[in-house]
């Protein structure tokens, strides 16, 4: 887990992207052409590592947010990723947690370390610049600034100028033109350190200002009314007996109102006390289910106070912390209520470790505070209003944050959104002794070949198992020829059989009116259904079963036996994705198998697409994933005609135009005269 404050909810880290993106970096190492540095270069790595692992070492955490704030068991993501070349001293994790700070020109490190390099080498570290920002666009704490990064670099080396500015131009003309000319107003939006520490201290201030105005309306504040009650606060906590220029500036007249504010602070002002009422404020917050404006406020109060503090100089780390991240992580674990212990007025300093040298990024860990009970006020009460808190974005971990990550599917995760909060809902009311409203699991998804339908039911086991609905969450996956026989007495023993298998998960039959033929009497499917229909009532709530299919087939399904649709309370429908969408799962499925293309590759997907509306027929997501496969296919056979000696990297990842062409399984005009799905 990886609990990124700046995000809306941590991040369950998939073991998936862990191993891919050190299956790049293995293959980086084993490149003979990687750009590498001298030995001894980078101190506890592995010598003879390549410059893209040691780049991907240093921005992983920095891609989360500008002074990023990582918790949890990948705290130290950058070291989960290199562990195969990396050998730190210290590890970081578990109850700790780890603020680091963004130097200004942290995108162009390894463009920083090649400026001795001729101008191959220069562009070799460009290059390997942008492909180490890519491996993060799939991250969802990541993603936004990974992909306005991989933008800007793409850009850069689209442009033949630019390119060669980058590799001939001194390192301070390259650090300019980034500041005033490279990134756009969009991209300048999530990376605003890029534009020099001024601007970084504006932002900070600005996202306080936000931040607080909107919590402190959500839940009263009184020892910090305002923003200038606030900010005066934050100046003398960190140290300072006035406020810096810089911020005066930033602030133009307001900063007057700063001032007036220090002035009471003048006498009696206890940094400790303040800190341990302001956590008191948070969890008051976090009870009142505003932990969103909380995790916004810490993160942006983070920012600053590190700023205030001299952080960015290489100055002592603030003492007391502001705010005391160590008791707001145990308050926004909401689902174990892990006890905390708000901090004392006069806390033991001595916990707090010693800044890092001052050749590493500055950072601090904290170790899990002392156990106590939860304050009564902390725990949320129990209201029809509860239910509304899995439709919130913190509510999302592990398997739901993932649904939330595909492409589409709006109004089926709107539909999980809620049936989960409905989990919960019952859950609670089960808690306090009250009925509960429980209502049969059993549904059915409609839609297209392609769809996710597949996908859905899997993450929704998990959903299940992580909400301890079903004790397994795995996924049975079965059609006719798992649940029919061909013989009389046959059918029933083989359907039981598959739904004892799916015990303590769910029992998915794809295709599910294929158990009753139209105009077959008689068929042996009946039995399937008279069997399912009897274990599932028996089974009630170990099972969950989902009839997939066309919605025309499934409502003739349903209407062959009375005893069905009462079983099946629920219907998700899934929409065809339309052709931007088509789009956008070519380039994720591309970047998931390590392809670089253009967006000339992209305007030849989106010619291949046939346009809606479509057959009935049509594949959707396979139809991308066939075209995808049939593209590298091609490149194949395109690289084949050249001496394998010349091939590069690139040549072997990228695809061209002329290698898009439509599947020969599945060729769009196949599905231009076909009888249209409902």
């Amino acid at each position: 887990m990886l609990d990124v404050l700046a995000a809306d909810q941590p991040w369950e880290v998939p073991e998936e992207w862990l191993a891919g993106v050190r299956g790049q970096l293995r293959a980086w190492a084993e490149d003979s052409t990687s750009l590498r540095p001298p030995p001894g270069a980078f101190p506890d790595f592995v010598d003879g590592t390549p410059a893209a692992v040691w780049f991907t070492h240093q921005v992983a955490p920095l891609l989360t947010g500008w002074v990023p704030v990582l918790q949890g068991e990948c705290a130290d993501i950058a070291a989960e990723l290199t562990r195969d070349f990396h050998r730190p001293s210290v590890r970081y994790g578990g109850a700790g947690h780890l603020v680091q700070v963004a130097a200004t020109d942290w995108p162009l490190q390894a463009v920083a370390g090649a400026r001795g390099l001729p101008e191959g080498g220069r562009q070799q570290a460009l290059q390997l610049s942008r492909d180490v920002m890519s491996l993060f666009v799939d991250a969802p704490p990541m993603a936004a600034r990974a992909q306005a990064l991989t933008a800007v670099f793409d850009r850069v080396l689209g442009d033949r100028d630019a390119t060669r500015a980058h590799c001939t131009a001194d390192y301070e003309t390259i650090v300019q033109h980034w500041r005033t000319g490279v990134l756009s107003n969009a991209e300048r939006a999530v990376l605003p350190e890029l534009a020099g520490t001024s601007s970084a201290l504006q932002y900070s201030l600005e996202t306080l200002r936000d931040a607080h105005d909107k919590l402190s309306a959500a839940v009263a504040d009184d020892d910090a009314r305002d923003f200038p009650h606030l900010l005066a606060r934050l100046i003398r906590a960190t140290g300072l007996g006035s406020q810096p220029p810089a911020v005066g500036q930033i602030l133009g007249v307001a900063g007057w109102d700063v001032e007036h504010a220090l002035a009471e602070l003048r006498d009696g002002f206890d940094p400790h006390a303040w800190v341990a009422r302001n956590t008191e404020w948070l969890a008051r917050a976090v009870a009142q289910d505003q932990q969103v404006l909380a995790r916004s406020w810490a993160a942006a109060a983070t920012r600053v106070s590190v700023h205030l503090a001299g952080v960015l100089e290489n100055g002592p780390w603030p003492d007391p912390e502001v705010p005391d991240l160590t008791a707001f992580f145990q308050l926004l674990d909401r689902e174990r209520y892990t006890p905390i212990q708000l901090p004392s007025q006069e806390p033991d300093t001595s916990k707090y470790a010693e800044p890092l040298p001052e050749a590493q990024p500055a950072t601090q860990e904290l170790p899990e505070p002392a156990a106590s009970d939860v304050p009564e006020e902390a725990m949320p009460a129990a209201s029809e209003a509860d239910e509304s808190e899995a439709l919130k974005p913190e509510a999302y971990i592990g398997a739901q944050a993932e649904l939330e990550a595909l492409i589409g599917l709006a109004s089926v995760k709107d539909s999980v959104r809620r049936m989960v909060a409905e989990i919960k809902t019952n859950q609670r009311r089960r808690e306090l002794g009250l009925p509960t409203q429980e209502r049969a699991r059993h549904m059915i998804f409609v839609g297209k070949p392609g769809t996710a339908k597949t996908t859905i039911a899997r993450l929704l086991a998990r959903i299940y198992k992580e909400l301890d609905v079903l004790e397994k969450g795995h996924v049975v996956e079965v059609d006719r020829s798992d649940l029919v026989g061909s013989a009389v007495g046959q059918t029933a023993p083989m359907t039981a059989a598959k739904f004892r298998e799916a015990i303590g998960g769910v029992l998915f039959v794809d295709e599910a009116y294929t158990l009753v033929p139209e105009n077959t009497p008689g068929d042996f499917g009946l039995e399937s259904i008279a069997t399912l229909l009897k274990m599932m009532e028996d089974h009630r709530d170990d099972v969950v079963v989902i009839f997939a299919g066309y919605h025309r087939e499934i409502q003739r399904l349903m209407e062959s036996n009375t005893g069905l649709a009462s079983r099946f309370p629920k219907l998700l429908s899934f929409s065809e994705y339309d052709t931007d969408q088509l789009v956008d799962i070519f380039a994720l499925q591309a970047r998931q198998k390590g392809i670089i293309h253009t967006n000339d590759v992209l305007a030849a997907v989106r010619r291949v697409i046939p346009p809606a509306p479509r057959g009935h027929s049509f594949g959707n997501g396979r139809f991308i994933r066939n075209m995808l496969e049939e593209a590298i296919s091609n490149q194949a056979t395109r690289l084949a005609l050249r001496d394998p000696d010349s091939l590069t990297e690139r040549d072997l990842r990228e695809l061209l135009p002329e290698d898009i062409k439509p599947a020969a399984s599945m060729r769009a005009e196949d599905y231009l005269f076909q009888k249209p799905g409902t």
